[in-house]
């Protein structure tokens, strides 16, 4: 699930840049060291000797210098060249970048900084996993929205996402318990967390808890138990929610078609409500036949 953070979406194109650095090379001075040899080979003519004297540098260490830093250069150019890049670098920035401005985001800068980690695509998981564990509650909201938009993707998370499904945030509980129904061998954990959470008090961590559970492949009992209940939210997110799960359901939902029918019938139902629940009942009864 995508946290509406403030009700704010929207889209822009936001590139990032980078400058290249241009590399310097070193003239060669190897000329310098055939001098001598140019010197012993002469003739006894001074005025021949003179000239190689001229020619010869004041200082003797110059270019033996400049001759031992060469090497050390030409190796320091090559390291910057092939020294490996943190592939996470990137990832990390724009998830700081997020949580920074996640309080009061500038509608431009969050959707720039949004469209582009959702970019990074399953590329991200080793940075958001990681942002399970950060002692700032808004850091492990922030992480576990953007895995539970990764769905199956995020399956290298399925450990630490676990580890959150007790965390002290409604909204991160119900996004890993969300993620990790997608995995079987964390799915036992996962429901009884969504089955709760059908229960809670904000209406947003209902309503995911809702479509969660009625996304499963398989639906016990409890679990139709707890969507039919939500019902009877007080939200019409919620109920409408139960109504559709319900209808997808089929046959595990025959228990609700008495409620579905009640609704229909009552008429302080709105319009948008009856039309759903009249679709539910209707896809209940096909599947009974």
């Amino acid at each position: 699930m995508i946290r509406p953070w403030n009700g704010l979406f929207w889209i822009l194109e936001w590139m990032d840049s980078r400058n290249m650095r241009p590399f310097c090379m070193l003239l060669s001075i190897g000329c310098l060291w055939c001098l001598p040899v140019l010197q012993g080979c002469s003739s006894d003519d001074p005025s021949s000797n003179a000239e190689t004297a001229e020619s010869a540098p004041d200082d003797p260490t110059e270019s033996s210098a400049d001759a031992t830093q060469t090497p050390a250069a030409t190796e320091a150019t090559a390291a910057s060249i092939t020294e490996p890049v943190d592939p996470q670098a990137e990832v990390k920035e724009v998830f700081q970048k997020l949580l920074a401005i996640r309080t009061e985001p500038d509608p431009d800068e969050w959707q720039a900084a949004d469209k582009k980690l959702v970019a990074f695509g399953k590329t991200a998981v080793p940075t958001l996993a990681e942002g399970l564990s950060n002692p700032d509650p808004g850091a492990r909201e922030l992480a576990s929205m953007y895995l539970a938009s990764l769905g199956p993707d995020a399956e290298a998370a399925a450990p630490a996402l676990a580890e959150v499904l007790q965390d002290e945030s409604p909204f991160t509980q119900v996004n890993a318990a969300s993620t990790l129904t997608h995995f079987p061998e964390h799915r036992a954990k996962a429901i009884p967390v969504l089955i709760e959470l059908t229960r809670h008090s904000d209406p947003n961590t209902r309503l995911t808890a809702v479509y969660s559970l009625g996304n499963l492949e398989e639906h016990t009992e409890e679990q139709v138990q707890a969507i039919q209940a939500a019902l009877n939210d007080e939200n019409s997110d919620v109920k409408l929610a139960a109504i559709k799960v319900l209808g997808q359901m089929g046959q595990p939902a025959k228990e609700s078609l008495t409620e579905l029918q009640t609704l229909i019938d009552n008429k302080d139902t709105s319009d948008d409500l009856r039309d759903a629940a009249l679709a539910s009942r209707d896809q209940i009864e096909q599947a009974l036949k």
